[in-house]
C-alpha cells in the first residue's frame, strides 16, 4: 500500500479536507447518536489554522435545543468579546458565520411575566442572558427556527437591534432592516407569546420581511 504524510498534502487541499471533515453529520431520518460538533471541536484543538478553517463549518448551523446549550453558546460569546477586545490570535466573529440556526423549547425568564402552570425561570439564565452578543448572531441567519415559547428572546434581540447605533457587525446583504432572516420556522403550539410578539412594532416589521414562514406544532414530531 501507498502511505505519505499528511504534511506532504498541499496547503489548500489540506484545508479542504479540513473542512469537509468539520461538517456536522446532522441525521435526517434519524435521532442523533453522537454530538454531530464533535468532529468539528476536536479539529479546532488542533492548530491556529486548522480552528480557522474548522470553525465556519461549525458555526454554519447553530442548534441550540437546551438551556445548557444556550448559556454554553453565550459563554463563547463572551469569551470571543475578550478576544476580539484583546486583538487576541484566537478572535473569530461568530455572526458572519452562522446562516441556520434553532433554537428549541426550554423554560428560562424568556418568559415575562411567567405563564401559569409553567415551570419557574431559571436564574442562571436570567444573569447569562446577554442580548447584545446574541443579536447579532440570531438576526444574522438567513433561516430562523425557534420555539414559540422562546419568542420574547427574538423580541428582546429585535429591541436591541433597531434601538441600537452601534453597528452589530452582520451582513444584511444590502438590507435596510437590522437583521438578515429571510426564512423563520415557529416551533411547539400556538402559544401566549406569539401575540406580544406580533402586536409589537419591531416583530410586526420583522414577520413582514420574512420570506418564507413554516408552523411545525408538536404532532409534526411524531
Amino acid at each position: 500500500p501507498i502511505s505519505f504524510g499528511f504534511n506532504d498534502l498541499p496547503t489548500e487541499l489540506a484545508l479542504i479536507i479540513f473542512k469537509l471533515a468539520a461538517q456536522p453529520p446532522f441525521a435526517q431520518h434519524a435521532p442523533f447518536t453522537r454530538d454531530p460538533y464533535s468532529s468539528a471541536l476536536s479539529l479546532c484543538q488542533v492548530s491556529k489554522i486548522v480552528r480557522r478553517a474548522a470553525l465556519p463549518e461549525l458555526l454554519h448551523t447553530v442548534l441550540l435545543s437546551t438551556a445548557r446549550q444556550l448559556l454554553a453558546f453565550i459563554w463563547a460569546l463572551r469569551m470571543q468579546k475578550k478576544y476580539i477586545d484583546q486583538q487576541h490570535d484566537l478572535s473569530f466573529d461568530y455572526a458572519s458565520c452562522v446562516d441556520m440556526m434553532s433554537i428549541g423549547d426550554f423554560r428560562g425568564p424568556l418568559q415575562s411575566p411567567p405563564i401559569p402552570f409553567s415551570p419557574l425561570p431559571m436564574p442562571e439564565l436570567e444573569c447569562e442572558l446577554d442580548i447584545s452578543l446574541l443579536a447579532p448572531v440570531i438576526l444574522g441567519a438567513s433561516s430562523l427556527a425557534i420555539h414559540f415559547n422562546n419568542l420574547n428572546l427574538l423580541s428582546k434581540c429585535l429591541k436591541h437591534a433597531c434601538n441600537s447605533d452601534v453597528d452589530l457587525n452582520v451582513d444584511h446583504k444590502n438590507s435596510l432592516l437590522p437583521w438578515s432572516t429571510r426564512s423563520l420556522t415557529l416551533l411547539g403550539m400556538f402559544f401566549h407569546p406569539w401575540w406580544p410578539f406580533v402586536g409589537s412594532v419591531h416583530g410586526y416589521a420583522f414577520l413582514a420581511s420574512i420570506q418564507h414562514l413554516t408552523l411545525l406544532d408538536s404532532a409534526s414530531f411524531q
